[in-house]
C-alpha cells in the first residue's frame, strides 16, 4: 500500500516537473559521484567549523528546469541532509538567506532596513 502511494506521488511530480527525470541520467550520477568524491564533508557546516560527511550534490543556483545550471558541474555543493533539507530549501522557497551580510544588514529584501 505505502510503496503503492510512494510511487503515485513520484509519477505527479514528474508529470508536473518533468526535469526531474534529469536525477536518474547517467551524466547526473556522474556530476554527483564526482562531487562528493571530491569534496566529501558539507560545505556549509565546514565553513561554521563543523565536519559533517555529505551525501547530497546540491545546485548552488536554484536551476527551476535550466538544462545548462542543472547539468553545470561548478554549480553543484556537497551538503549534508539537514543543510539541504531544511535551512537550503527554506531559502530557495523565501528567496533569500537567513542573516546578514558582511555589513551587518539584513539579507531579506522586504526587511524594513532593507527598503529604507
Amino acid at each position: 500500500m505505502r510503496a503503492e502511494q510512494n510511487r503515485q506521488y513520484d509519477l505527479r511530480r514528474l508529470r508536473a516537473q518533468p526535469w526531474r527525470a534529469w536525477y536518474k541520467t547517467g551524466a547526473w550520477l556522474a556530476i554527483r559521484a564526482k562531487r562528493l568524491a571530491e569534496e566529501p564533508l558539507c560545505r556549509r557546516c565546514k565553513a561554521r567549523g563543523r565536519l559533517v560527511l555529505a551525501n547530497t550534490c546540491d545546485h548552488i543556483e536554484p536551476h527551476r528546469g535550466n538544462r545548462e545550471l542543472f547539468f553545470s558541474y561548478t554549480n553543484t555543493q556537497s551538503l549534508c541532509p539537514l543543510c539541504h533539507n531544511a535551512s537550503k530549501q527554506s531559502e530557495e522557497r523565501r528567496g533569500h538567506a537567513f542573516g546578514n551580510d558582511a555589513f551587518g544588514m539584513p539579507l531579506d529584501p522586504s526587511h524594513p532596513w532593507r527598503t529604507k
